[in-house]
C-alpha cells in the first residue's frame, strides 16, 4: 500500500478498535498485531495488519462506495494481471464501535515512483504499460459503461461539467499560473477526438499514490481499485505527464497499445480533471502532490505550445 503526501492526519479509529472489529468479524486474524500507519489516503485509514495483510477503513460515508466498489472488482482481477494488486480476504460489518463496511487485504509490497532516473522511467514505462493493456483486455463481465454507473473519470473528458472546472480553476490558481494561459491551453487541449475502441475496464486512478515500483523502477503492484467500472482507457494514461518524462511516456503508450486519438484524450483528462481541480482544491493540505500536478499541467500546456507562467 502507498500513502497521499500531505494529507492531513486525522485521528482514526485506536487500534484497540481495530482489533475489536477482527476478534468479533475476523479472528481468525485477530491474533496478529495491529498498527497504525503513515499509508492512509484521503479515503481511508489504513493500519498494518501483521506483515502480510492491512485493514482499510472508509473515512466518511462518502468513501464506502469505492471500498465497496473494490470488494466487487478485486476478485475478478485476482491472478489475471502481470503485477501484483490486493487481495480481498475479509469484508467487515458496521457496527457501534465502527459505523462503516470495512475490509481486511493483502498488504502489496513497494515504493512510490518518486525519483526515478532516464532508465528506471524507461522500466516503469514498459511494465506500467503491459499492466494497463491486460487490464484493458479483461472481460468486462456484461457491466454497464459509462459515468452514470461508475462516475465521471468514465465518461468524457470534456464535458460542460469539465470546462466549469476549468474555467473556476482559471480564476482561483491566478497566484500560481497567467490565468489568460490556463484558458487557451485549455481551449487547444479540449479539441479531442471520439474514442476508438470500446469501453473497457478501467482503474481510473492510476496515479503516484496507487503506482509501487521495484528498486529498478519496474512496477511492483497497483492498488486502491475503488474507482474501477468500466469506460475509456484514455483515463488510465492520465498520469504519464505526472509519472514521467518524455521519452518514457512514449514508452508507455506504445506498451498500453494506445493511439493518438486515445493519448490526446488522456491528455486532456490530465490537464483539468486531477490537474487544475485537484490543485485548486488541495493546495493547501496536499502540498507534494500539488507540486506534482502542477509540474504535470505545465507539461501538457507545453505540449499544445502554452507556457503557464
Amino acid at each position: 500500500m502507498t500513502s497521499a503526501p500531505g494529507v492531513p492526519r486525522e485521528t482514526g479509529p485506536d487500534p484497540a478498535v481495530v482489533a475489536q472489529l477482527l476478534r468479533a468479524q475476523a479472528p481468525r486474524w485477530a491474533h496478529l498485531p495491529v498498527r497504525p500507519t503513515p499509508t492512509s489516503g484521503s479515503s481511508t485509514w489504513v493500519y498494518r495488519l501483521g506483515d502480510e495483510l492491512a485493514v482499510r477503513l472508509p473515512r466518511s460515508d462518502g468513501n464506502v462506495p469505492d471500498l465497496l466498489n473494490e470488494v466487487r472488482w478485486l476478485p475478478h482481477l485476482s491472478d489475471r494481471l502481470p503485477v501484483v494488486i490486493p487481495r480481498v480476504v475479509a469484508v467487515g460489518e458496521p457496527t457501534e464501535h465502527f459505523p462503516r463496511p470495512w475490509t481486511v487485504v493483502s498488504w502489496v509490497t513497494g515504493d512510490p515512483p518518486r525519483q526515478l532516473d532516464p532508465n528506471q522511467q524507461g522500466r516503469l514505462a514498459r511494465t506500467l504499460g503491459r499492466f494497463l493493456r491486460s487490464l484493458h483486455e479483461l472481460d468486462t463481465y456484461g457491466a454497464p459503461a459509462g459515468a452514470a454507473s461508475w462516475g465521471y473519470r468514465c465518461g468524457e473528458p470534456v464535458t460542460d461539467t469539465i470546462d466549469a472546472w476549468a474555467e473556476h480553476a482559471a480564476a482561483a490558481l491566478t497566484d500560481v499560473f497567467d490565468e489568460a494561459a490556463v484558458r487557451e491551453a485549455w481551449r487547444r487541449l479540449r479539441d479531442v477526438p471520439p474514442a476508438t475502441g470500446p469501453p473497457c475496464l478501467v482503474h481510473t486512478d492510476v496515479s503516484a499514490e496507487n503506482v509501487l515500483t521495484h528498486a529498478d523502477g519496474r512496477l511492483a503492484g497497483v492498488i486502491d481499485f475503488g474507482g474501477t467500472g468500466v469506460g475509456d482507457r484514455s483515463v488510465d494514461l492520465l498520469y504519464a505527464w505526472s509519472l514521467l518524462e518524455a521519452p518514457a511516456r512514449e514508452q508507455l503508450r506504445v506498451e498500453a497499445g494506445a493511439d493518438e486519438a486515445t493519448w490526446t484524450r488522456a491528455r486532456a483528462w490530465a490537464f483539468v480533471g486531477p490537474g487544475l481541480r485537484t490543485i485548486a482544491g488541495y493546495r493547501d493540505v496536499m502540498p507534494a502532490r500539488t507540486a506534482r500536478l502542477t509540474r504535470m499541467v505545465e507539461a501538457v500546456a507545453a505540449e499544445v505550445g502554452v507556457r503557464l507562467c
